[in-house]
């Protein structure tokens, strides 16, 4: 299980708190709580349970709980919970802490060092209005299906999914690049082509030989609404 998101936003004069958690490969579904005032004001679950058929990987899920806790931060921006609303029954619930910059760590790493210098926000709304930002802008993620060893010298192959961020439609023929770059040898590209009508691809590519210094596969995406990348560290056999 994954550590999840915590962030406090006022809005309306209203503090909202949001908290996302991921629920385990036992129990696969990502869960989004709304509460105001300790009182649970909306939820939100996204099972995963096919794609978990499918194999995947912390990362992959980890992007999953980040979309969505920026989602219901923008309903929130949005004013989605400003008419009274009764609060969503249920047992035994536990009631979130205040969130820290800490706990948002995933958040606070995907800060631009620009939004830093508003001297008339906090740090953390500076973080909060980046989010929401981001949320509620459509754009390309790009994410490997499969798992796969990437080692020097050998042949691999793996599966990559091109998808909008929101409505999570796949995006067709986006242009996928497979490029090696290393600490001994110029930037090498092994791979071109684009996604299917389903937004897929499969790539079979050679990894060069690297006897030594450190080496590096991104598998890029680009379309209309963006681009993404995939990096993996290039091992070497034993």
């Amino acid at each position: 299980m994954i550590t999840g998101f915590n962030t406090d936003i006022k809005h309306n004069e209203k503090v909202y708190h949001v908290q996302t958690e991921d629920k385990g490969v036992g129990n696969p579904y990502i869960e989004s709580l709304v509460y105001v005032g300790g009182e649970i004001l909306a939820s939100k679950k996204t099972s995963y349970a096919e794609q978990l058929k499918t194999g995947v990987d912390d990362k992959w899920i980890g992007g999953l709980m980040e979309q969505q806790h920026r989602t219901m931060i923008a309903a929130i921006k949005r004013g989605r919970f400003d008419q009274p609303a009764e609060p969503t029954k249920t047992g035994n619930v536990r009631t979130p802490a205040p969130a820290t910059l800490a706990q948002d760590s995933a958040a606070a790493a995907i800060l631009e060092p620009e939004a830093a210098a508003d001297e008339d926000k906090t740090l953390d709304q500076v973080i909060i209005d980046y989010l929401a930002h981001e949320a509620e802008s459509e754009h390309l993620e790009l994410t490997l299906l499969n798992e796969t060893d990437f080692f020097s010298g050998a042949v691999i192959e793996m599966r990559v999914a091109a998808r909008k961020s929101l409505s999570q439609a796949p995006i067709p023929a986006a242009a996928i690049e497979v490029k090696v770059i290393s600490t001994v040898e110029p930037p090498r590209v092994i791979y071109r082509g684009k996604t299917a009508a389903d937004g897929t691809a499969t790539i079979r590519c050679n990894i060069p030989i690297f006897r030594e210094g450190t080496a590096a596969v991104i598998i890029s995406a680009q379309s209309a609404i963006g681009n993404d990348e995939v990096k993996q560290l290039v091992k070497r056999k034993k």
